[in-house]
C-alpha cells in the first residue's frame, strides 16, 4: 500500500477499479444465474428423493463457481496487469489498458487453482446456506403454530 501511494498517490488505490466492477458485476450474475439453474435441473431430474436435493445443492454449488471463475477469468487477469503496471509508471502518467483477450493462454494462469478452490468453498457455502434457511424455515413454522 506504501509503494502505491508513493507511485500513484491515494486514487492509485482505485487502480483497476472499472475491471473489478466488470468482472464482479458479470462473475456475480453468471454465479447466481448457474447455481439457481443447475440446483432446479438437478432436482427436477432428480425426483422426489429428500436426498436429490442435497446433492442438487453440493453439485450445484461447486458448478457455479467453475462456471463464473471459467468465464471471468480473462477480466480478473487484466485487472491484475493493470494494477502491476500501475506501479511502473509515475504519478500523473496514464497507465495504458491491457486488452481483455479471451482463449489467449497467457490470461488463464492460475485458473486451475482458482476453480478448484472456488468449486469446494462454493459447494461448503451453499449447502451451509441452504441448510441454515432450512432451519429458519422450520423456526418460523414452530413459532406461528
Amino acid at each position: 500500500m506504501r509503494n502505491i501511494m508513493k507511485h500513484r498517490g491515494p486514487w492509485g488505490l482505485y487502480t483497476g477499479f472499472r475491471l473489478h466492477l466488470l468482472r464482479d458485476t458479470l462473475g456475480t450474475s453468471i454465479y447466481f444465474m448457474v447455481y439457481e439453474s443447475s440446483k432446479q435441473l438437478i432436482t427436477t431430474f432428480g425426483g422426489n428423493d429428500p436426498n436429490t436435493n442435497r446433492v442438487a445443492v453440493v453439485a450445484a454449488g461447486g458448478l457455479c463457481g467453475l462456471v463464473s471463475w471459467a468465464m471471468i477469468y480473462p477480466i480478473d487477469s487484466a485487472k491484475s496487469i493493470y494494477q502491476r503496471n500501475a506501479l511502473l509508471y509515475s504519478k500523473g502518467e496514464k497507465v495504458p489498458a491491457p486488452r481483455i483477450e479471451f482463449f489467449k493462454g497467457h490470461m488463464y494462469r492460475g485458473l486451475g487453482v482458482s476453480m478448484s478452490r472456488s468449486c469446494v468453498v462454493n459447494a461448503i457455502f451453499f449447502s451451509s446456506f441452504e441448510f441454515i434457511k432450512k432451519h429458519i424455515k422450520t423456526m418460523d413454522n414452530d413459532i406461528a403454530s
